[in-house]
């Protein structure tokens, strides 16, 4: 008795089934996706950052500002002569009371 075995083309060709070449390719298009939306998110977030940053520089050249323009009102000349305009005068006898 002599066994014969026939080959199939069909079993040579189905080595390799269509459901794995079906998953990896959806693989590969979902990590395409993936990738496009991850992108988009840096850019987008990068302006934000962006914005913020010149925001934040704008606020604190505005603080300088006004911390510059508070110790210029607060200094005794400007003090003085805002006093001398409203009739304020240096007191001339000090009275204590106990």
């Amino acid at each position: 008795m002599t066994i014969i075995k026939k080959f199939d083309t069909e079993e040579i060709n189905q080595k390799f089934p269509k459901k794995y070449i079906f998953l990896i390719v959806t693989s590969l298009l979902s990590l395409v996706v993936v990738q496009i939306w991850t992108n988009n998110t840096a850019v987008t977030f990068g302006e934000k950052f962006e914005q913020l940053s010149k925001l934040a520089q704008t606020l604190k050249m505005e603080n300088q500002i006004l911390r510059n323009e508070i110790a210029r009102e607060s200094s005794l000349e400007v003090v003085a002569s805002k006093s001398a305009k409203l009739g304020f005068s240096k007191a001339e006898s000090i009275q204590y009371i106990r």
